[in-house]
């Protein structure tokens, strides 16, 4: 990921009046290295997230370098980069799905509504029943739709059957997937389409 720059420009990417060259532009749609920049407006907001200093390392590459920033509450905040400048890896580090990852080492935090993230008293799995993350490909678990469906109640301890039952309808029914599997529910999920997989996921 670019180093970010000391200066943060309050300007707004691809518009005219933000003072965005062309050049800069032309730089990121290569994937040349360039500084990132974050909007002034993202510092003006509560947040929920803050990265303070956090670089990432797999073995002895670094992904990420140096990046602070704070991602504000109840606002939709966007990482923009080319293929392989971090992104994904940076989003993984918020609930600490790198921890899964051989030879990966941080340095700096992140802080959850005031938490540290990389605190060796951090309950992982509580971190991450708080914060999830919708991958660009879906990845069901290798069991059935029902359990897939389920699965975050039964690691909370959740045993009773209606209640499952009631919560896997419920989701299958938001997600526009339940006329289409409510016949199949103890079916492997990897069965599913793609699309079908996208919507379970």
């Amino acid at each position: 990921m670019p180093v970010q720059k000391e200066n943060i420009s309050p300007s707004l990417v691809g518009d005219e009046r933000s003072g965005v060259s062309s050049d800069r532009l032309q730089a990121v749609a290569r994937g040349d290295d360039v500084p990132a920049e974050i909007h002034q407006s993202v510092f003006e907001a509560t947040p929920v997230l803050k990265i303070n200093d956090f670089n990432l390392w797999y073995g002895t590459k670094q992904v990420i370098h140096n990046i602070s920033m704070p991602i504000p509450r109840n606002q939709v905040t966007t990482l923009v980069g080319p293929s392989g400048c971090g992104k994904s890896t940076l989003l993984r580090s918020v609930n600490r799905m790198n921890d899964l990852i051989q030879n990966v080492r941080v340095t700096g935090d992140m802080h959850l509504n005031k938490d540290s993230i990389y605190d060796s008293r951090m309950d992982v799995i509580d971190l991450r029943k708080r914060m999830g993350m919708v991958f660009q490909k879906p990845n069901p678990f290798p069991m059935s739709i029902f359990e897939n469906v389920v699965y975050a109640l039964r690691i909370d301890g959740e045993k009773n059957h209606s209640v499952l039952e009631e919560v896997c309808e419920i989701s299958l029914r938001g997600a526009a997937l339940w006329d289409e599997v409510k016949d199949c529910l103890n079916d492997s999920a990897l069965k599913l389409s793609g699309g079908q997989q996208q919507r379970l996921c």
